[in-house]
């Protein structure tokens, strides 16, 4: 007797195996818990921290945002991903009709979360700023729940931690004090302790030059004397144009002045530029937060 296999018994087949294959789970995640099936097909991205996590781990999603994008995800840019709108403003349309199993939000989303989930499951991906490390671990240990990957990525915490360990050895061992600072838009701001760069002083072990405002989103506005009188150790910069699309980036080149010249940090060669697109899109992502332990290293040389 010979059995005819058809295309529709063929993918008939297919859908019964991944629903066996799967589980439904209730996951924690920075707005709340979410009942999901694991390891979804059709997932759809609106955060780069998390299209960073999936492209590491090899999990290829539907729908993405597209811009701004760090550089070692351009490839998502082509047109077999779905545009699911922006960082800020997701496409509610075009994202329920990709008919998703899953939505990620970001924390540039979050306040989305109500209405994406009336579409399909959603989960937040949210690193908070004052405990980066802890709550990036929580998130990675998420995805590894949802796509039933947890050995893989407790095996990338663990080495993951003991780099950022290495680092605060070496922060521990120069006494190193740092100002960070962001050109955005001709305009320089710095963060301390307590700010949305809070892992350069609590993670990685900076000790912090200066106070101030922790509340504002894009840093206290200072002035190059400013930074003159503050005399770093360590100088930590970081364009923000870059980060966003909005220029090539050549803001370094603004702090080669006699102000900042008279500073330790340049005398002693301990000026770093930050890799912008790891620390302010795509933080708290597996590739960018080794990046991030790579730009301390840097800096410590």
């Amino acid at each position: 007797m010979t059995l005819n296999v058809t295309p529709w018994l063929v993918a008939a087949l297919m859908a019964v195996s991944f629903i066996a294959n799967s589980k439904t789970i209730t996951v924690e995640h920075a707005l709340g818990t979410t009942q999901l099936d694991t390891k979804p097909e059709r997932v759809v991205v609106l955060g780069m921290d998390t299209l960073d996590i999936l492209d590491y781990l090899d999990i290829e999603p539907i729908g993405v945002v597209k811009a701004p994008i760090p550089s070692y995800l351009t490839d998502y840019q082509d047109d077999k991903y779905i545009s699911v709108g922006t960082l800020h403003e997701p496409d509610f349309e075009t994202i329920f009709t990709l008919k998703p199993d899953l939505i990620i939000a970001s924390n540039r989303n979050s306040t989305a979360y109500e209405e994406l989930s009336k579409i399909a499951p959603t989960v937040v991906f949210m690193a908070d700023a004052q405990k980066f490390w802890q709550t990036t671990q929580q998130g990675w240990r998420m995805f590894g729940q949802i796509f039933e990957i947890e050995q893989k990525v407790e095996s990338l915490i663990s080495k993951t931690e003991e780099k950022i360990d290495a680092v605060k050895a070496k922060t521990k061992a120069k006494d190193a004090t740092a100002l960070m600072v962001m050109t955005n838009g001709g305009n320089v701001t710095t963060f301390g302790s307590g700010s949305r760069y809070n892992a350069i002083f609590d993670e990685f072990g900076f000790k912090q030059l200066v106070h101030n405002d922790k509340a504002l989103a894009h840093g206290e506005l200072i002035s190059f004397e400013f930074i003159s009188q503050a005399n770093p150790d360590y100088l930590l910069l970081m364009d923000r144009d870059r980060a966003i699309g909005r220029a090539s980036g050549e803001a370094k080149q603004d702090f080669y002045n006699a102000l900042v010249g008279q500073t330790n940090a340049a005398k002693n060669d301990r000026i770093t530029e930050l890799d912008s697109q790891a620390w302010y899109i795509s933080a708290s992502g597996i590739t960018a937060t080794n990046i991030m332990i790579e730009d301390m290293n840097r800096a410590l040389r």
